[in-house]
């Protein structure tokens, strides 16, 4: 598409699991680190941490739409970043409901 905005196109590209958690998902030293990711994984996409675990070792087992969403929460997030930094100001109105 011809003058395509690149987040439009950003958004179209999915994002992995693993590369989700890597992203958002604090280091930590020890074997809690699996179990933050897939609670992390659990909240964005609304499954429950049991159907995760069930993905795989590195989540290559998972439903098809997942990278798509995990894609959008990505973008919320890196959004939600700027909004905090104040480099993005939201209008007040939102923030008073």
């Amino acid at each position: 598409m011809p003058n395509e905005h690149p987040i439009d196109i950003l958004q179209r590209m999915p994002l992995e699991p693993i590369e989700y958690c890597r992203r958002w998902v604090p280091s930590i030293e020890g074997k809690g680190y699996r179990k933050t990711c897939i609670n992390a994984l659990a909240e964005v996409t609304g499954l429950s941490p049991s159907t995760i675990k069930d993905w795989g070792a590195n989540f290559e087992r998972r439903p098809k739409y997942v990278p798509r969403l995990l894609r959008q929460a990505d973008l919320l997030n890196q959004f939600k970043q700027l909004v905090a930094s104040g480099r993005v100001a939201t209008p007040s109105k939102f923030l008073q409901d």
